[in-house]
């Protein structure tokens, strides 16, 4: 019995959850999305890799330690008259060497230190990456909200197209019956009626793709998502002011500046193999390979100088190959600056048709609802045709699912303004 009423208590508060809001929805994906997760573990990666570097800088410490067992041993041979002749090994058959030893790089051809400021600007250029692709998610998950909320409002739209034309079928149906109209109006009526049916299941099923969208991009399953109806903020943008805002805030265009840096520093790398490197080592070392003296054991310093002479051309090839990657990174970064630009005159002409849309459309709804409200008067006073009520109603209804398509269209707009601009213009905002 406790559990019965325990259950009933919750029924007002199951009825009451309110579901996710956009603002939670993006805040969802950013911890769920994979495109983040993987961003974030490439931008971590990037991390390593120059701590790495700088890591080069610092001597390297090595211990070895080697058991040799000789099967044969070089040996001296001396005579002393009137002695027979003597020998004796040079080494022990048997015998460890336990070696420690630091080597310093001390110059190497600048090699250490751009390589460095390579890994640096790469990590770099990596976090501008994470920030695009949440900027990406970011849109996209706004796009599906408008998506979903252009959705639910069409559903909401075919069913009311649905209780017109139910309607209209009962007043036909009824006159019919009476002998007042034609059995032409009533069929007409019944075939406007299964129109609207199968309009609403279109709806319904825009409806379930888009919150299967919207779910899959957040990365969430939950079930009760808030949509708000769409509303549109008029806004006046000027085409090169945007273009001149992305070229300089764009996630992806300042992390191709920073690989260009880095492409630069990797040819700088390329030239730093033709000079010479010089390190010092020093050491200590163990032995028992010398026969007769037992444990011996030394410390000792090297200055090593190496100078590449020949290499098979290896070098040449390394370096043209920095020079040829130099130039692709440049001739990427234009090429990304060309499709931002493209992308933003896009979406403003897309956005400016958007808004002469929902203009034209807020107009065609109150004519349309005005010429319905006509039309069924006229019916029902046997002086209009059951022909005019049914295109009052498909226009009523065209008219609705254009201002909905448009509002949403231009909420969508926005989205690709603000993702490829690298941020609107405060206070521009569409939404609340």
């Amino acid at each position: 019995m406790k559990k019965i009423v325990a259950a009933l208590l919750m029924i007002p508060s199951l009825s009451m959850a309110k579901g996710l809001t956009l603002s939670q929805l993006i805040e969802k994906a950013i911890t769920n999305n994979p495109e983040i997760k993987i961003a974030r573990k490439e931008e971590k990666i990037s991390r390593y890799q120059y701590r790495e570097a700088i890591g080069k800088f610092f001597p390297s410490i090595n211990l070895e330690y080697k058991k040799f067992s000789h099967s044969n041993v070089p040996e001296m041979n001396f005579s002393f008259p009137p002695l027979p002749p003597t020998s004796f090994p040079l080494l022990e058959k048997h015998y460890h060497d336990l070696q420690a030893t630091l080597t310093q790089p001390i110059f190497t051809g600048g090699y250490l230190f751009y390589n460095a400021k390579l890994k640096k600007t790469a990590e770099t250029a990596q976090f501008y990456k994470f920030q695009d692709c949440v900027a990406k998610v970011i849109a996209e998950v706004k796009k599906d909200y408008y998506t979903l909320s252009e959705a639910k409002t069409a559903v909401k739209i075919a069913e009311d197209y649905v209780k017109a034309a139910k309607n209209h079928l009962r007043d036909a149906k009824a006159f019919y019956d009476e002998g007042i109209v034609a059995r032409r109006d009533y069929l007409e009526a019944e075939v406007k009626y299964r129109e609207a049916l199968e309009a609403l299941t279109k709806a319904k099923s825009f409806y379930t793709i888009a919150l299967e969208k919207l779910k899959t991009d957040t990365g969430t399953q939950e079930e009760n998502i808030e949509v708000d109806r769409l509303s549109y903020k008029p806004v006046n943008y000027n085409q090169s002011a945007l273009i001149k805002k992305a070229f300089q805030s764009n996630p992806i265009l300042m992390a191709l500046r920073k690989m260009k840096e880095g492409a630069n520093y990797g040819v700088k790398m390329s030239y730093s193999q033709f000079l010479p490197k010089v390190s010092v080592v020093v050491g200590y070392e163990k032995t028992d390979q010398y026969p007769g003296i037992g444990n011996f054991d030394e410390t000792f310093g090297v200055l090593v100088i190496q100078m590449p002479i020949f290499e098979g051309t290896q070098r040449y090839w390394k370096t043209l190959e920095a020079k040829e990657n130099s130039e692709k990174v440049s001739l990427t970064f234009k090429q990304a600056k060309d499709k931002i630009k493209l992308g933003i005159i896009s979406a403003l002409s897309r956005l400016k048709s958007a808004e002469s849309r929902i203009k034209t459309a807020q107009t065609m709804v109150e004519q349309a609802k005005e010429l319905l409200r006509d039309s069924k008067e006229r019916y029902k006073a046997h002086v209009g045709t059951s022909t005019e009520v049914c295109d009052a109603i498909a226009y009523y209804v065209k008219a609705k699912g254009i201002l909905n398509s448009a509002i949403a269209d231009y909420n969508r707009a926005l989205a690709d303004l603000e993702y490829l601009t690298g941020g609107l213009p405060a206070g521009q905002s569409p939404l609340k």
